[in-house]
């Protein structure tokens, strides 16, 4: 149950950078946190105030023309009766100003909601990339000729 409502607010989540609504994205944060912690991967230092957080969507916004994101594997559970933590894998493509192809990545997140009536909310978001080295050997792996996967014996 409590995996499926978070799921239902990861795909609101992934619905707004689709569509590119970045400023959205704060309907689905808890209304009432002061100091929300948000740790993009790209960003070397936490986000901890509405106001950079709103500046690194609008940044986000100006600098990539279009965006997609899914969810999976998500795994929730209760911290306290109207507080949830969630893990889970993410995937994002993205089209960026002035590169000729498009970039993509995938990452593990880990998010706090707080429930507030009916519905969770963020107020804690940290991505975490794959290390260098699981990336590497990835992109060796995806290299191999389909020829000796075949001659495997």
């Amino acid at each position: 149950m409590l995996t499926h409502e978070i799921e239902a607010v990861l795909g609101q989540l992934a619905a707004c950078w689709n569509r590119m609504e970045l400023t959205a994205i704060r309907e689905l944060w808890d209304p009432e946190e002061t100091e929300p912690f948000y740790l993009p991967e790209e960003s070397e230092v936490l986000l901890d105030s509405w106001e950079a957080i709103e500046a690194y969507w609008a940044n986000t916004k100006a600098t990539i023309s279009r965006l997609s994101m899914r969810t999976w594997d998500v795994r929730a559970k209760l911290l306290a009766p109207n507080l949830a933590v969630a893990v889970y894998r993410m995937h994002w493509n993205g089209e960026v100003k002035g590169y000729p192809s498009p970039l993509g990545g995938d990452n593990r997140v880990t998010a706090t909601f707080r429930r507030r009536g009916e519905t969770w909310r963020f107020c804690h978001y940290v991505e975490a990339p794959l290390a260098p080295m699981l990336y590497l050997r990835r992109l060796y792996e995806l290299d191999v000729d389909k020829d000796f996967l075949k001659n495997n014996t």
